[in-house]
């Protein structure tokens, strides 16, 4: 996946990720994503993108176990992409 490829997904990554939570860290990940996709920097893009990787690690299940999530198959679909990405960017 190219970068514009990432830049054209992120709104909706992003969206599928604060539309669940409003932690500062996952927040704050996202939003330099959208910064360093805007300079292509290959290496932060990377860097970013496994801390939000991190962060589904350790939430998915809840994630999926919640009664109040009615987006789940996004955010299987939004940890594929962002897996999917990576390794194309790897």
């Amino acid at each position: 996946m190219k970068i514009a490829e990432l830049e054209l997904e992120l709104e909706g990554i992003s969206g599928t990720i604060t539309r669940y939570t409003q932690n500062p860290y996952i927040v704050g990940y996202l939003n330099v994503l959208k910064k360093y996709v805007e300079q292509s920097n290959i290496e932060m893009i990377k860097m970013c993108l496994m801390k939000i990787i991190d962060w589904y690690k350790v939430n998915y299940d809840k994630i999926m176990s919640n009664q109040y999530v009615f987006n789940k198959q996004e955010h299987t679909d939004t940890r594929n992409l962002l897996n999917k990405i990576l390794k194309e960017l790897s």
